[in-house]
């Protein structure tokens, strides 16, 4: 299992449920520069973050399936 990346405050100790792909030129088909893993909670202002600022949304995939 991956650790989440952030580092807001402090180092998060969650475990990443999500997987952020972030490539060069078109979204799926330019080449992949890197990947992020990041908790619900940072996923989630990772994507309110770039809508505020205009940006293109957050390529996210979940990593963990969710359970109810």
């Amino acid at each position: 299992m991956n650790q989440c990346e952030s580092k807001t405050g402090g180092i998060c100790a969650q475990v990443a449920t999500w997987k952020q792909s972030v490539h060069a030129g078109n979204r799926e088909t330019g080449r992949l520069l890197f990947s992020s893993y990041w908790c619900d909670e940072h996923a989630d202002r990772v994507v309110k973050k770039r809508k505020q600022d205009w940006s293109e949304p957050a390529r996210m995939e979940r990593i963990v399936p969710v359970v109810l």
